[in-house]
């Protein structure tokens, strides 16, 4: 086998998008200009090999000459185990849907995940603090800092004691995630110190995709791609993710200050901030809601065939994530779009309810090239 420095590229970035026309409003102006970007940096994950036609003839080995194909990756060092641990309680309590989606992962890429998650939740605890001290500027501005001082302890990983810090940065090492990813997710969380509103869906995609659609991307480096061309897949599934997020916080956001559906489609509908703001559920908001939770599932739709780029042993675990978050649009719908006062979510019972079904779907997906 022989490293290569690039991934191939099937079609160039732009090809990426290229959806039908129905689908086109999925992905804004600024869709295009990350995936250019993207392109610019994206390497092979450590656990993608390529076999060279040279190589094929010199060893005789096995493997499409000329290609990549997936090999299983390294589980962490027994020094490294404990902090791992400690990553998978902190999920384990803050996230009950994640921490059952990834518990379908074999063990190796079950950790990479929980530490990818891990180091996500502390780094968006940090600007959440800000709203429990009544959102100040004074309260932004120690976030800011505390939030800058956490990354520079991440990104050199010097810090012996913290389990989050060695297990984040043994991940990004074992998986070749490249430190762009990290710092876009960042630079997404920092737009909540500075930001409280999106005038445009365009402006919110870019939100979307720096908080969401980078988590996605650096867990695709830990549960193995087997070709590029998943890369515009998780960027779609990561903006369905956290749309559906912005469609159950919206009660919870407005009392932090925050509003996060876009402003143009707020007065399409004739709705308006204060509104929003005093939690007024009518026509128009029901209009509203009905369209963003259209979208999302459009969107959740679109990534669908992502996950069939994946390996076997890692779909099952996107798959259900994929499923018990898009399932929390239809609880929002029972709910007669009630944001305000209630928040949508799937009881344990109804998550174990959807995974044979799930398993079953995602054990059957295939990926044709394109």
């Amino acid at each position: 086998m022989e490293s290569n420095t690039t991934w191939p590229y099937p079609h160039g970035p732009r090809g990426w998008f290229d959806m039908p026309s129905a689908e086109a409003h999925l992905h804004p102006p600024a869709s295009l200009r990350t995936l250019e970007q993207l392109a610019e940096y994206l390497t092979p994950p450590h656990n993608l090999a390529y076999v060279s036609a040279g190589r094929q003839r010199r060893t005789g080995g096995s493997g499409k000459p000329g290609s990549y194909f997936l090999i299983a990756p390294q589980e962490p060092s027994p020094d490294k185990l404990w902090a791992y641990r400690q990553c998978t309680e902190i999920i384990r309590h803050h996230s009950k849907s994640f921490f059952f989606s990834a518990r379908l992962l074999p063990p190796a890429k079950r950790a990479g995940i929980m530490a990818l998650y891990a180091f996500c939740r502390l780094s968006d605890d940090l600007v959440d603090e800000a709203g429990a001290e009544g959102n100040t500027s004074a309260a932004r501005l120690k976030a800011g800092t505390d939030l800058n001082q956490w990354a520079r302890r991440c990104d050199d990983g010097k810090d012996q004691e913290h389990p989050v810090v060695q297990a984040w940065r043994d991940t990004r090492v074992r998986f070749g995630i490249p430190r762009q990813l990290p710092e876009e997710l960042l630079a997404g969380i920092r737009m909540d110190l500075t930001l409280d509103g999106y005038e445009t869906w365009d402006d919110l995609w870019v939100y979307c995709y720096r908080v969401a659609s980078t988590v996605g991307l650096m867990s695709m480096y830990i549960t193995g791609a087997e070709t590029m061309e998943a890369v515009p897949y998780a960027v779609r599934l990561g903006v369905a993710l956290q749309l559906t997020n912005i469609l159950r916080d919206v009660g919870e956001d407005a009392r932090a200050g925050r509003i996060y559906l876009p402003a143009e489609d707020m007065a399409r509908f004739g709705y308006t901030q204060e509104m929003i703001m005093s939690g007024v559920i009518n026509r128009g908001f029901v209009r509203l809601m009905q369209f963003e939770i259209e979208r999302a599932h459009a969107l959740y739709d679109s990534a669908w065939q992502g996950i069939a780029m994946l390996p076997a042993d890692s779909r099952p675990a996107i798959a259900a994530a994929a499923t018990v978050y898009r399932s929390i649009l239809n609880k929002i719908v029972e709910l007669n779009y009630d944001v305000f006062n209630n928040r949508a979510h799937l009881s344990m019972g109804e998550k174990a309810r959807s995974l044979p079904k799930v398993w079953w779907q995602a054990r059957r997906m295939r990926h044709v090239p394109a």
